[in-house]
């Protein structure tokens, strides 16, 4: 255990961070006092760590003079938000155009995540962004069959396949925008997305650089729970995630629609999580009680929160699990099986289902191979 005054300092480092992503966020006008130069440095790294530097620079431009960073330190900061904003650019024109091709191809589409989230920030160049999800309306087998055409050896999972039509451009084609390792759960998940898909391929989101389809605010109050939740079950999970459940939320919502959110996600077994997740939002990003879903659960965010702050963002800074090549299949699984056991007490259905759906998937991914 280390001594003390390290665990104090880093307390310290700790709550100055999420001080500075109160204030890039509008809840905060300024931190608790100013961070000295050795504390920027660490705010920098778990920024980084937990891809928010865009969110940081933002609230760093709010604070008092004698509050800001070292020149050093403000012109990372800068460099890298500035960076963030053109691959925000960049992103949204792709939205644009996949989501403008695949129409014209015949399937209707909608962009997950993402720039339609990007959207609900104050800025919405702030939010670092990733690959570009689009889940197309279709069957599996007839979605597979356009996509290899241009790739016949792709080899899909349950819910996507990669699409990588252009050089230096990510992009996942869903088939159904996620799952649930219990069968029942699962099946009431994917009825809720067909039921739901109509209204989000014809919900249109605006940007700057052109208009896409995207899920509307009462999809994600759920979807991008669940997209949090399986980030904790598969390879571990980042703030951005829980930033972008907090826009969600803060956009606010109706008592109706409230208790229709309720009901679905009392239906997926998400009720305990969800109630961690209110803890964060409230506690740590000052989200206003009247746009809580539940009454948050104390225990189960802070260690939701002790996860988050261990893996960073997707996991990547785990020290807890062996780091292997994207080929060694097997150390994945035991990877994964071992953070899977980690989780059994707070959330035991999920874990207890996660081996037979590894094992189905398994089998399911056999059968959609590509053909020799």
């Amino acid at each position: 255990m280390p001594p003390k005054e390290q665990q104090t300092d880093s307390n310290t480092v700790t709550e100055l961070f999420f001080a500075l992503l109160r204030c890039g966020i509008g809840v905060d006008e300024k931190l608790p006092y100013a961070p000295s130069p050795e504390q920027w440095e660490q705010l920098l790294d778990i920024c980084e760590k937990q891809a928010v530097i865009g969110i940081a620079y933002k609230g760093i431009t709010s604070l008092p003079k004698e509050q800001r960073p070292p020149k050093n330190t403000l012109v990372t900061f800068f460099q890298a938000s500035e960076t963030i904003k053109e691959n925000n650019i960049r992103q949204n024109k792709i939205a644009r155009v996949v989501a403008d091709k695949f129409k014209h191809d015949g399937f209707r589409c909608c962009i997950l995540k993402g720039q339609g989230i990007a959207q609900l920030y104050p800025d919405p160049y702030m939010r670092t962004c990733g690959d570009t999800d689009i889940w197309l309306d279709g069957d599996t087998g007839t979605i597979l069959n356009y996509i290899r055409k241009y790739f016949p050896k792709c080899r899909p999972t349950y819910h996507h396949v990669d699409f990588p039509i252009k050089k230096g451009v990510e992009i996942e084609v869903h088939f159904t925008p996620s799952w649930m390792h219990s069968p029942l759960k699962n099946s009431r998940l994917q009825k809720f997305f067909t039921k739901q898909s109509p209204i989000q391929f014809s919900n249109i989101t605006e940007s700057a650089e052109g208009s896409f389809p995207s899920p509307t605010l009462a999809f994600n109050r759920i979807y991008i729970l669940l997209h949090i939740y399986r980030h904790l079950f598969q390879e571990g999970i980042g703030l951005r995630q829980l930033l972008d459940y907090h826009f969600v939320l803060d956009k606010g919502f109706t008592p109706t629609e409230k208790e229709d959110t309720l009901k679905t996600i009392d239906k997926l077994g998400l009720t305990r999580f969800c109630a961690a997740v209110m803890y964060l939002l409230q506690n740590r990003f000052g989200l206003k009680e009247e746009k809580l879903l539940l009454p948050p659960d104390r225990k189960a965010g802070e260690f939701l929160l002790g996860e988050i702050m261990q893996a960073g963002n997707f996991g990547m800074y785990d020290s807890r699990y062996a780091i292997v090549s994207n080929k060694a299949e097997f150390r994945h699984f035991l990877n994964s099986m071992q953070r899977i056991s980690r989780l059994t007490f707070h959330y035991p259905s999920e874990t207890f289902w996660s081996p037979y759906f590894k094992m189905w998937h398994f089998f399911w991914r056999k059968r959609h191979a590509p053909k020799c």
